[in-house]
Protein backbone atom coordinates (compact mmCIF):
# COMPACT_ATOMS: atom_id res chain seq x y z
CA UNK A 1 0.00 0.00 0.00
CA UNK A 2 1.21 3.48 -1.16
CA UNK A 3 2.35 5.85 1.65
CA UNK A 4 -0.78 8.09 0.70
CA UNK A 5 -2.88 5.23 1.80
CA UNK A 6 -1.32 4.41 5.02
CA UNK A 7 -1.73 7.97 5.89
CA UNK A 8 -5.55 7.89 4.85
CA UNK A 9 -6.59 4.22 6.83
CA UNK A 10 -4.34 6.03 9.83
CA UNK A 11 -6.54 8.48 10.08
CA UNK A 12 -9.16 6.67 9.65
CA UNK A 13 -8.58 4.37 12.13
CA UNK A 14 -6.97 6.89 14.66
CA UNK A 15 -11.01 8.12 14.82
CA UNK A 16 -12.86 5.17 15.39
CA UNK A 17 -13.04 4.54 19.17
CA UNK A 18 -10.80 1.19 19.68
CA UNK A 19 -7.94 3.14 18.03
CA UNK A 20 -7.91 6.73 19.69
CA UNK A 21 -5.43 5.99 22.12
CA UNK A 22 -3.01 3.43 20.44
CA UNK A 23 0.45 5.46 20.13
CA UNK A 24 1.40 7.35 16.50
CA UNK A 25 3.97 4.83 15.76
CA UNK A 26 2.08 1.47 16.07
CA UNK A 27 -1.39 2.94 14.72
CA UNK A 28 0.95 3.29 11.78
CA UNK A 29 2.37 0.17 11.94
CA UNK A 30 -0.88 -1.31 11.98
CA UNK A 31 -2.03 1.21 9.30
CA UNK A 32 0.45 -0.34 6.34
CA UNK A 33 -1.08 -3.74 7.03
CA UNK A 34 -4.61 -2.61 7.02
CA UNK A 35 -6.86 -2.64 3.79
CA UNK A 36 -9.33 0.06 3.04
CA UNK A 37 -12.58 -1.42 0.93
CA UNK A 38 -15.59 0.30 -0.44
CA UNK A 39 -17.92 -2.59 -0.35
CA UNK A 40 -21.65 -2.27 -2.40
CA UNK A 41 -25.05 -2.76 -0.80
CA UNK A 42 -25.72 -6.40 -0.57
CA UNK A 43 -22.56 -7.69 -0.66
CA UNK A 44 -22.07 -10.74 1.71
CA UNK A 45 -18.69 -10.25 3.38
CA UNK A 46 -18.07 -13.64 4.42
CA UNK A 47 -20.49 -16.81 5.57
CA UNK A 48 -20.44 -18.86 8.58
CA UNK A 49 -18.05 -21.01 8.92
CA UNK A 50 -15.62 -19.41 6.57
CA UNK A 51 -11.72 -18.78 7.86
CA UNK A 52 -11.59 -15.96 10.27
CA UNK A 53 -8.27 -13.89 9.16
CA UNK A 54 -9.11 -10.74 10.32
CA UNK A 55 -11.52 -8.49 11.81
CA UNK A 56 -13.37 -5.39 10.18
CA UNK A 57 -13.69 -1.52 11.23
CA UNK A 58 -16.72 0.19 9.64
CA UNK A 59 -16.07 3.75 8.36
CA UNK A 60 -20.21 4.25 7.14
CA UNK A 61 -22.65 2.29 6.20
CA UNK A 62 -24.56 -0.77 7.77
CA UNK A 63 -23.55 -4.48 8.22
CA UNK A 64 -25.92 -6.98 9.19
CA UNK A 65 -24.72 -10.30 11.27
CA UNK A 66 -27.01 -12.76 11.86
CA UNK A 67 -27.69 -16.66 11.68
CA UNK A 68 -29.92 -18.63 8.77
CA UNK A 69 -31.65 -22.02 9.65
CA UNK A 70 -31.69 -24.41 7.10
CA UNK A 71 -35.10 -23.99 6.20
CA UNK A 72 -34.24 -20.41 5.04
CA UNK A 73 -34.84 -18.70 8.26
CA UNK A 74 -33.07 -15.83 9.79
CA UNK A 75 -32.17 -14.08 13.36
CA UNK A 76 -30.46 -10.83 12.94
CA UNK A 77 -27.71 -10.94 15.66
CA UNK A 78 -26.07 -7.43 15.18
CA UNK A 79 -26.89 -4.66 13.18
CA UNK A 80 -23.13 -2.94 12.84
CA UNK A 81 -22.91 0.88 12.37
CA UNK A 82 -19.80 3.78 11.89
CA UNK A 83 -17.58 3.53 14.20
CA UNK A 84 -18.00 0.08 15.57
CA UNK A 85 -15.83 -3.20 14.64
CA UNK A 86 -16.72 -6.99 14.17
CA UNK A 87 -15.49 -10.23 13.74
CA UNK A 88 -13.15 -10.61 16.38
CA UNK A 89 -14.22 -13.51 18.31
CA UNK A 90 -13.38 -15.80 15.78
CA UNK A 91 -10.24 -13.98 14.83
CA UNK A 92 -8.88 -14.00 18.81
CA UNK A 93 -10.73 -17.92 18.72
CA UNK A 94 -8.94 -19.26 16.46
CA UNK A 95 -11.71 -20.39 14.98
CA UNK A 96 -14.35 -20.16 11.94
CA UNK A 97 -16.66 -17.62 11.46
CA UNK A 98 -19.73 -17.76 13.60
CA UNK A 99 -21.74 -15.87 11.54
CA UNK A 100 -22.96 -14.61 8.12
CA UNK A 101 -22.12 -10.29 7.84
CA UNK A 102 -24.04 -8.90 4.98
CA UNK A 103 -23.60 -5.15 3.59
CA UNK A 104 -27.11 -3.59 3.63
CA UNK A 105 -25.72 -0.46 2.53
CA UNK A 106 -22.83 0.96 0.54
CA UNK A 107 -19.69 1.01 3.15
CA UNK A 108 -16.49 1.64 3.55
CA UNK A 109 -14.31 -0.78 6.03
CA UNK A 110 -11.29 -1.11 7.09
CA UNK A 111 -9.82 -5.04 7.24
CA UNK A 112 -7.47 -5.62 9.80
CA UNK A 113 -5.46 -8.73 9.62
CA UNK A 114 -5.31 -10.84 12.29
CA UNK A 115 -1.36 -11.01 12.63
CA UNK A 116 -1.08 -7.04 12.37
CA UNK A 117 -3.29 -6.81 15.53
CA UNK A 118 -1.58 -9.57 17.47
CA UNK A 119 1.39 -7.51 17.33
CA UNK A 120 -0.58 -4.37 18.39
CA UNK A 121 -1.36 -6.47 21.40
CA UNK A 122 2.22 -7.22 21.60
CA UNK A 123 3.24 -3.89 22.08
CA UNK A 124 0.55 -1.39 23.29
CA UNK A 125 -1.13 -2.01 26.45
CA UNK A 126 -3.54 0.89 25.93
CA UNK A 127 -4.71 -1.22 23.11
CA UNK A 128 -5.34 -4.13 25.70
CA UNK A 129 -7.76 -2.26 28.15
CA UNK A 130 -9.65 -0.96 25.24
CA UNK A 131 -10.30 -3.15 23.47
CA UNK A 132 -11.07 -5.50 26.63
CA UNK A 133 -13.82 -2.51 27.37
CA UNK A 134 -14.88 -3.19 23.75
CA UNK A 135 -15.39 -6.66 23.90
CA UNK A 136 -16.90 -6.32 27.49
CA UNK A 137 -19.72 -4.08 26.10
CA UNK A 138 -20.49 -6.58 23.95
CA UNK A 139 -21.11 -9.44 26.32
CA UNK A 140 -23.56 -6.55 28.14
CA UNK A 141 -25.16 -6.22 25.33
CA UNK A 142 -26.05 -9.90 24.38
CA UNK A 143 -26.78 -10.09 28.07
CA UNK A 144 -29.40 -7.02 27.89
CA UNK A 145 -30.87 -8.75 24.48
CA UNK A 146 -31.32 -11.91 26.86
CA UNK A 147 -33.24 -9.94 28.96
CA UNK A 148 -34.91 -8.08 26.79
CA UNK A 149 -36.23 -11.05 24.92
CA UNK A 150 -36.96 -13.13 28.16
CA UNK A 151 -38.50 -10.11 29.79
CA UNK A 152 -39.94 -7.70 28.28
CA UNK A 153 -42.70 -7.18 25.94
CA UNK A 154 -42.26 -6.38 21.76
CA UNK A 155 -43.64 -2.85 22.77
CA UNK A 156 -41.03 -2.57 25.16
CA UNK A 157 -38.10 -3.37 22.78
CA UNK A 158 -39.66 -1.48 20.08
CA UNK A 159 -39.74 1.66 22.86
CA UNK A 160 -36.45 1.33 23.15
CA UNK A 161 -34.95 0.77 20.20
CA UNK A 162 -36.81 3.87 18.73
CA UNK A 163 -35.19 5.52 21.83
CA UNK A 164 -31.79 4.10 21.08
CA UNK A 165 -31.54 5.72 17.27
CA UNK A 166 -32.22 9.33 19.02
CA UNK A 167 -29.46 11.86 18.97
CA UNK A 168 -30.34 13.79 22.86
CA UNK A 169 -29.23 17.09 21.49
CA UNK A 170 -31.03 16.76 17.73
CA UNK A 171 -34.36 16.32 17.01
CA UNK A 172 -36.96 13.99 17.83
CA UNK A 173 -36.91 12.16 14.42
CA UNK A 174 -35.13 9.19 13.43
CA UNK A 175 -34.62 7.07 10.58
CA UNK A 176 -34.91 3.03 10.58
CA UNK A 177 -31.32 2.11 9.88
CA UNK A 178 -32.84 -1.47 8.50
CA UNK A 179 -35.81 -2.41 6.62
CA UNK A 180 -39.12 -3.30 8.75
CA UNK A 181 -37.85 -7.29 8.45
CA UNK A 182 -34.51 -7.17 9.04
CA UNK A 183 -35.03 -4.88 12.57
CA UNK A 184 -38.26 -7.37 13.55
CA UNK A 185 -35.21 -10.36 13.53
CA UNK A 186 -33.32 -8.02 15.56
CA UNK A 187 -35.71 -7.44 18.15
CA UNK A 188 -37.02 -10.98 18.15
CA UNK A 189 -40.68 -10.31 16.44
CA UNK A 190 -42.03 -10.83 13.38
CA UNK A 191 -42.71 -7.87 10.68
CA UNK A 192 -45.97 -8.31 10.73
CA UNK A 193 -46.12 -7.72 15.24
CA UNK A 194 -43.38 -4.72 14.34
CA UNK A 195 -45.76 -2.60 12.00
CA UNK A 196 -48.86 -3.61 14.32
CA UNK A 197 -46.88 -2.45 17.56
CA UNK A 198 -45.46 0.69 15.75
CA UNK A 199 -49.21 1.71 14.74
CA UNK A 200 -50.16 1.29 18.49
CA UNK A 201 -47.45 3.65 19.48
CA UNK A 202 -48.93 5.61 16.87
CA UNK A 203 -52.52 5.63 18.23
CA UNK A 204 -51.36 6.35 21.50
CA UNK A 205 -49.39 9.39 20.19
CA UNK A 206 -45.92 8.19 21.32
CA UNK A 207 -44.67 8.33 17.53
CA UNK A 208 -45.80 9.51 13.86
CA UNK A 209 -44.58 6.89 11.19
CA UNK A 210 -43.85 8.09 7.63
CA UNK A 211 -42.48 5.00 5.90
CA UNK A 212 -38.87 4.73 7.34
CA UNK A 213 -39.10 8.12 9.03
CA UNK A 214 -40.17 8.14 12.71
CA UNK A 215 -41.03 11.11 14.69
CA UNK A 216 -40.92 10.59 18.19
CA UNK A 217 -44.12 13.02 19.34
CA UNK A 218 -43.04 12.14 23.40
CA UNK A 219 -39.59 10.89 23.64
CA UNK A 220 -40.40 11.15 27.37
CA UNK A 221 -42.80 9.08 27.62
CA UNK A 222 -40.93 6.73 25.02
CA UNK A 223 -38.16 6.25 27.01
CA UNK A 224 -40.20 5.54 30.47
CA UNK A 225 -42.11 2.63 28.24
CA UNK A 226 -38.59 1.59 27.36
CA UNK A 227 -37.58 1.16 30.84
CA UNK A 228 -41.12 -0.49 31.59
CA UNK A 229 -42.12 1.87 34.10
CA UNK A 230 -45.62 0.20 35.46
CA UNK A 231 -47.18 4.08 35.00
CA UNK A 232 -46.00 4.11 31.49
CA UNK A 233 -46.80 0.78 30.82
CA UNK A 234 -50.56 1.12 32.11
CA UNK A 235 -50.81 4.08 29.92
CA UNK A 236 -49.60 2.29 26.64
CA UNK A 237 -52.39 -0.38 27.91
CA UNK A 238 -55.14 2.02 28.08
CA UNK A 239 -54.81 3.59 24.87
CA UNK A 240 -55.40 6.96 26.23
CA UNK A 241 -52.45 9.81 24.69
CA UNK A 242 -51.52 12.24 27.09
CA UNK A 243 -50.74 15.75 26.06
CA UNK A 244 -47.31 16.90 25.84
CA UNK A 245 -45.62 19.77 27.40
CA UNK A 246 -45.73 22.83 25.42
CA UNK A 247 -42.14 22.61 23.29
CA UNK A 248 -41.75 18.83 24.19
Amino acid sequence: MSESSTKLVEDILGKLPMFRRVAPAHLHRLARHAQLRRVAKDTLLYERGDPATGCYALVYGLVKLSLRAPGGAEKVLRLVGAGESFAESGMFHQRPQPVNALVLADSQLVFLPAQALFDLLDHDRTFVRTLLASLSQRVHTLIADIEAYSLSTGTQRIAAFLHSLADPQGPARVRLPANKTVIASRLGITKETFSRLLHELSSQGLIEVCQREIVLRDPLRLAELARGGAAAVNRASSGRPRRSAPGR
